[in-house]
């Protein structure tokens, strides 16, 4: 059998498999770090393997033989005392060894948003991190009359687009790398209602951001505070978060979003953003009114549904605000100020935070999970419009490379020659049968079946 068949049998059998063995002959899932009652265990098994000759692995064949897995360790300061923290990862250069729907895939990035970057914007270390060039200057430079302020936001493929592609990341295109180095894009029955355990996700996060090296001698982690509602651990986190940070860097929040409200104040007016559970971290987000208005017309999906009750959003926002950050007291508990400089925001489903781009992906990505499919969603980064790029792809089909999914969500004829430069493009790289679409203007009512499941190991 040769490489390619074996990649595609174990894509059949283990479709969007978390399970990793030990070299004790312990089995084990990934998914466990995001459930509170296993979480210990996952750590334990981590743990007893780091820094061993013996390497754990998955459920993935690269020519006949499982593909290896990387423990490591990261050391965070939690009220004044270390914490050990352990999560797994892949080995450099072998994320095209994994099947589609394995964890531990890294999509080729020419089919990826990721391919819009100029050489050297993402680069992999020889330890496996990421060393990334962003847009957005993380250290504040101090001038005679006040800092520095960032450069303002730019949207995907605009200005800094040369010849090769974007030469910065942007925060949004951040958020996207984050979210896929923690597979928050990629989907599982198995997965089932872990995701809304917000010290789950924080944990994935945590992981992915300790691989980020944004700056010399520093990981994202470093600079990165995360918010949700519930997360015991969140408040003491961001307090040793900030005062790392200090007047010298600037802070990174992240967690979804409850209001982005334009208030009056005896200065004028000015934006006020709450964060799902702000209130137990003690946190006052605000920034100049210029940001709800750059919010409001670059994401009006998600400023729409913020303006709703709650019980009436069909999708949650997740936001990353860069901003400083000034630590103070009220009596005896601690506060925390935050002037936001740039923020973006995502849309993902409200249960799986898968993310989506519009009402229609959100149609799809709701009735995927509905059927108990397992997918990938591609993210654009900073990618131009023009490049080609699947809504969603399907990891149970049996194919190695998955199947691409497009939903056309205009049906004008200026965008004729577009959604037929897609379909030459599907079925020209994938075949004539192996892709799925829905026009969603033309046919709003009428969804086609999507291609049948193939194999998968049993849910739970």
């Amino acid at each position: 059998m040769s490489p390619a068949m074996r990649r595609l049998a174990c894509a059949t059998r283990w479709a969007m498999s978390d399970w990793v063995s030990f070299p004790n002959g312990t089995r084990g899932r990934l998914s466990w770090d995001g459930e509170a009652r296993l979480a210990g265990r996952w750590q334990a098994l981590l743990q007893a393997c780091h820094g061993q000759d013996m390497r754990p692995h998955c459920d993935c064949l690269w020519q006949g033989e499982p593909v290896p897995l990387v423990v490591r360790r990261r050391v965070r300061q939690q009220d004044g005392r270390a914490v050990e923290a352990f999560h797994l990862a892949r080995f450099p250069g072998q994320g095209d060894w994994h099947a589609p729907g394995c964890p531990f895939h890294d999509p080729d990035p020419a089919r990826s948003g990721r391919g819009g970057y100029e050489a050297g914007v993402i680069e992999e270390q020889a330890d496996g991190r990421l060393r990334v060039s962003l847009d957005q200057p993380l250290r504040i430079m101090a001038r005679a009359q006040g800092e520095t302020p960032p450069r303002a936001g730019r949207e995907p493929g605009a200005a800094g687009q040369g010849g090769g592609g974007q030469s910065r990341m942007s925060s949004l295109g951040l958020v996207h790398l984050l979210w896929e180095r923690a597979g928050l894009n990629c989907w599982s029955p198995a997965v089932g209602r872990r995701r809304l355990w917000w010290t789950g996700v924080r944990h994935a996060l945590e992981g992915a951001a300790s691989a980020i090296l944004p700056a010399r001698g520093a990981s994202l982690a470093d600079r990165l505070a995360m918010i949700g509602y519930g997360d015991e651990e969140g408040p003491a986190l961001l307090r040793e978060t900030a005062r790392s940070c200090g007047q010298e860097w600037r802070l990174l929040l992240l967690g979804v979003v409850d209001g982005i409200d334009l208030r009056q104040g005896a200065g004028g007016r000015f934006t006020a953003v709450r964060f799902d559970g702000a209130q137990a971290y003690g946190l006052r987000v605000t920034g100049d009114a210029a940001l709800h208005e750059r919010l409001t017309r670059r994401f009006p999906m998600a400023l729409r549904a913020l303006g709703l009750a709650r019980a009436q959003r069909r999708i949650r926002v997740v936001g990353l605000a860069i901003a400083s950050v000034r630590v103070g007291c009220d009596g005896e508990r601690v506060t925390m100020g935050c002037r936001v400089a740039d923020m973006v925001l995502m849309e993902v489903t409200p249960e799986t935070l898968i993310p989506v781009a519009s009402s229609h992906e959100l149609v799809v990505a709701t009735r995927l999970v509905a059927q108990g499919r397992s997918f990938i969603k591609p993210l654009r980064f900073d990618a131009t419009r023009d490049v080609v790029h699947p809504d969603f792809v399907l990891t149970d089909t049996g194919e190695a490379r998955g199947t691409p999914m497009e939903v056309f969500g205009r049906d004008d004829e200026a965008y004729a020659a577009r959604r037929a430069q897609k379909c030459a493009y599907y079925t020209a790289v994938y075949g004539q049968d192996r892709w799925w679409c829905w026009n969603a203007v033309a046919q709003p009512d009428l969804i086609p079946d999507f291609p049948a499941r193939v194999g998968g190991p049993p849910h739970g």
